[in-house]
């Protein structure tokens, strides 16, 4: 635009077709006729059982204003699509029968016992072992089987992000930022069971087949866009450029994420990846991606003694091969704790499916103990299972507390280095040396507490959220 401001717009447009298989080995849940369809010749729709979102157009802006010949503001916004989503087999329409048969059967021990190679609507021991033809083909049925399903519909996830930045260099060589930093992500890749059952009245104790609502089906695990996830931060960072052998850079977030499910193989302590489908609202809540204050600190220090170095400089070898010439680095890390979702393990009678979190009543009080010791961290008073306050009564599975409400203790971590380069006589070799220490001084950061109310050991930490001490040493011969 000028000298003083640069403006940058663009747009870009992405296109990618949903996945098929070379051998139609594919099918989906046809949600109208209530059966299994195969993938087939033909175009991609019949191949992949899910359309194409042809409506993946991503504008660009981004702008740098200099405010004053040291103060620079910057600012930009994007759209990114997300088209390959990694949930394991969760989501792949490859990994349904018949090609697959991935076979789940609950059981009521109040139901009548099976007898020969029946499996269905009665209780199997484990001394039966298992049925013929169990894993068979032939035998493959829905009913016993998790289906996987994608809504022919599915649109692209896409993400939205933004910034605002201001930086000021303060003194020579010496720079500030601070920025407010943002990004929405809209119709996140989410599991739940489509055909989560209704629950149990006061007194029944119906296993959970009967009560699905699409019969001839078990566990119909519907991949879908129902995600989503906020996220607002405040980043600083003040940065000593390398001068003089020393280089400085701390960097600092406050920040809060909310979203209502984590990522499928980044769900941590008690957190699901699977919602609870007939009442997604109350899956909102502080993603287990949230740890509000972050605070990093780096130095490297050429520390200034021996030859080529400002103190010493003509030291003789043996010297400065011992003490002249070393680098030393240390990288200091302080976090929040992470969030923790308190849970309980529901008994079969309030199972509604196997795929979401069954989280307590809460009574009232902190959820903490008085001292937050590692043997008792939680208030096992504030929270109550529904399965024990009204044993009688699983028409209320779900309780009222709230998702990630919990958090661990903080971390903190000191990772630090030595490095040496030995010069040898012949053109261009050398010897590098490295001492490495993580967690140097040995801090002990404890882990999440347990989180299953019924468990034995509620409230309980077992571990540790990083290794103990850990030293290394290396050699690198350079030519």
């Amino acid at each position: 635009m000028n000298s003083r401001l640069t403006l940058n717009l663009g747009a870009r447009y992405e296109f990618a077709t949903p996945q098929w298989e070379a051998e139609n080995r594919l099918s989906n849940f046809d949600p109208v006729n209530l059966k299994l369809m195969r993938a087939s010749d033909g175009g991609v729709y019949d191949r992949a059982l899910v359309r194409p979102d042809r409506n993946n157009f991503a504008p660009r802006i981004g702008l740098a204003f200099t405010l004053t010949p040291r103060t620079v503001i910057r600012s930009g916004y994007g759209i990114s699509y997300i088209h390959f989503n990694r949930l394991g087999g969760e989501n792949l329409l490859g990994y349904n029968g018949p090609n697959i048969v991935n076979l789940t059967i609950s059981q009521v021990p109040t139901s009548a016992a099976c007898v020969g190679d029946q499996y269905r609507n009665c209780f199997r021991t484990t001394q039966m072992g298992y049925p013929n033809g169990l894993v068979s083909p032939a035998n493959f049925s829905t009913a016993t089987t998790r289906t996987n399903y994608t809504p022919a519909d599915y649109r692209t996830s896409y993400v939205q992000s933004w910034h605002l930045t201001i930086q000021r260099e303060i003194a020579k060589e010496l720079v500030f930022d601070i920025a407010y930093v943002g990004n929405r992500s809209v119709g996140l890749m989410t599991l739940g069971d489509y055909n989560q059952a209704v629950p149990n009245q006061p007194g029944q104790h119906l296993p959970i087949a009967t009560r699905r609502p699409i019969q001839g089906f078990d566990f119909i695990q519907i991949s879908w866009g129902g995600g989503f996830s906020v996220y607002h931060g405040m980043q600083m960072k003040l940065e000593k450029r390398y001068s003089n052998g020393l280089y400085l850079l701390n960097s600092f977030t406050w920040s809060k994420v909310i979203d209502n499910a984590a990522g499928h193989l980044e769900a941590f302590n008690g957190d699901n990846s699977r919602v609870n489908f007939r009442d997604l609202r109350n899956e909102k809540a502080l993603g287990s991606y949230n740890q509000p204050v972050n605070n990093t600190s780096t130095v490297v220090w050429e520390v200034p003694y021996g030859r080529g170095r400002k103190h010493r400089a003509s030291v003789n070898g043996l010297v400065n091969a011992a003490f002249g010439g070393w680098r030393l680095t240390g990288i200091n890390t302080m976090t929040s704790g992470q969030p923790i979702n308190i849970s309980y393990a529901a008994p079969s009678a309030f199972q509604v499916s196997t795929a979401p979190t069954y989280r307590p009543n809460y009574i009232g009080g902190s959820l903490y103990s008085s001292d937050r010791s590692v043997g008792n961290y939680f208030n096992k008073a504030a929270v109550s299972a529904p399965s024990v306050a009204t044993p009688n009564d699983p028409s209320r599975p779900f309780g009222n507390l709230g998702r990630n409400v919990a958090r661990s203790e903080a971390m903190f971590n000191f990772d630090g280095a030595a490095h040496k380069e030995f010069p040898l006589p012949w053109e261009a070799t050398r010897i590098e040396f490295r001492a490495e220490f993580f967690n140097l001084f040995n801090t002990t950061n404890l882990g999440a507490a347990q989180g299953n109310v019924l468990a034995n050991n509620y409230g309980t930490i077992t571990g540790l959220s990083s290794p103990a001490r850990q030293i290394q040493f290396a050699l690198k011969f350079a030519f």
